[in-house]
C-alpha cells in the first residue's frame, strides 16, 4: 500500500510554505520566519517518512510519520526559543540525503524513482542559489536574485514529484523469480 499520508503531508507542507513565506517576505522576522519554516519541516518530515515506508517497510513509515513531523515542528521551536540552528539544519537535511542512501540501499518498490534524484539535484541547486543570492543577483544585471531562483527550482523539484505520483507504477515482487 502506497504511502498517501506521508505524500499528502508532503504536499499540504509545500502548500503552507507558500502561506508561510509570503507572510516571512511581507515582515522578515524572527516571528515571521517560525511560519516560514515551520511546514517546510511538516513536508520533509513527510518525504522521510515516504523514503523509510517505500523503501523500507510501509507500516514502519507510517509509524515514523506523527513522531517525524512533531519532531520537525520541535526543531523550529528549539531554533525560535534558543537561536540555534543545528536541531532545525538536521532535520532539513535529513531527508534529503536518505534519497540517495535508500536508493543505494533499498530496491525501489516503485517505477521512476530517478525522478526523486532530479528533485534533490534541483534541491541542491536551490541551496546553492540561495548561498550566492548576491552573485545570482550582479549576475543577472539586477534581474533576479539567488532566493527568487531558489523558489523556482523548489517550486520545480515540487512539481516534479506530483509528476512522478502520477506516472510510477508498483514495481512486481522479484522475490519469487
Amino acid at each position: 500500500m502506497p504511502m498517501r499520508s506521508g505524500w499528502l503531508t508532503l504536499f499540504v507542507g509545500v502548500t503552507m510554505v507558500g502561506a508561510g513565506s509570503a507572510w516571512y517576505h511581507a515582515n522578515p522576522n524572527d516571528a515571521t520566519l517560525v511560519w516560514d519554516r515551520l511546514p517546510m519541516t511538516v513536508s520533509l518530515m513527510g518525504l522521510l517518512a515516504v523514503l523509510v515506508g517505500e523503501y523500507v517497510g510501509p507500516r514502519i513509515g507510517r509509524g515514523l510519520l506523527a513522531p517525524a513531523v512533531l519532531l520537525g515542528c520541535g526543531s523550529v521551536a528549539y531554533w525560535h526559543w534558543s537561536d540555534d540552528l543545528r536541531f532545525y539544519v538536521w532535520i532539513q537535511f535529513t531527508p534529503l540525503l536518505m534519497v540517495p542512501a535508500a536508493m543505494v540501499l533499498f530496491r525501489p518498490r516503485y517505477t521512476h524513482q530517478w525522478v526523486l534524484a532530479a528533485a534533490l539535484v534541483l534541491y541542491v541547486l536551490a541551496k546553492l542559489s540561495e548561498f550566492y543570492d548576491h552573485r545570482v543577483f550582479a549576475i543577472t544585471h539586477d534581474l533576479l536574485s539567488g532566493h527568487t531562483i531558489k523558489h523556482l527550482l523548489t517550486a520545480a523539484g515540487c512539481y516534479s514529484i506530483l509528476a512522478m505520483l502520477r506516472v510510477r507504477c508498483l514495481i512486481a515482487d522479484q522475490s519469487d523469480a
